[in-house]
């Protein structure tokens, strides 16, 4: 069976002098980076062992991507028979076992800066076709358009954050305090990652 990957992914501004693949994998919060025989580059990121990542130069953006395990994510998710009984299944955030992903990549994305990064938690979300596909939200600073998308996790800079237009469907989620912008996860409670 193979493997199949989720992912983080980060529009970071162009702005001089570009970062190799490497140097932003360590601002990024990434340990253990090789690279293999055949070109690709592995690494550990939030926990998750032999991600891949790679580095694609866009006009406005470098666009990094590390791809990683679904099954490792979703093993640090609680199994439904600890979760607590009723419809809501809430679990709160500071006991939720992937709070460690979330809080890494709330780090990588005050050390990188990026305009716009997002966990894909659905496997075709970190698909770089279907990422350019998105691409014109980002150029475009449409943060409604963004938040709808229904990222597990996303984070807006402080200029794109001040689009986001209020909607009760759309604010219902948990969220993170980041130093700059915005970073909201897809729902609450157990169901805060889809």
């Amino acid at each position: 069976m193979s493997t199949k990957y989720l992912g983080a992914i980060f529009f970071i501004p162009r702005q001089g002098e570009d970062l190799s693949l490497e140097k932003l994998l360590e601002k990024a919060q990434a340990t253990e980076i090789s690279i293999d025989s055949g070109g690709w580059v592995h690494c550990q990121w939030a926990g998750l062992i032999d991600c891949l990542a790679f580095l694609h130069e866009r006009s406005y953006h470098q666009l990094l991507i590390i791809r990683f395990s679904q099954s490792q994510f979703l093993s640090l998710l609680p199994p439904e028979a600890d979760l607590p009984p009723g419809e809501d299944h809430f679990v709160g955030l500071e006991v939720d076992p992937s709070l460690s992903v979330a809080l890494t990549f709330k780090q990588a994305c005050e050390a990188l800066l990026p305009e716009v990064a997002f966990i894909a938690t659905h496997i075709y979300d970190c698909e770089y076709n279907w990422v350019l596909e998105r691409e014109w939200m980002v150029l475009a600073k449409d943060a409604t358009a963004l938040a709808d998308e229904g990222f597990g996790l996303l984070y807006l800079n402080e200029e794109i954050s001040q689009n986001w237009m209020n909607h009760p469907q759309r604010d219902d989620r948990d969220s993170l305090p980041v130093a700059s912008g915005r970073l909201v996860f897809a729902g609450r409670g157990v169901m805060r990652w889809f």
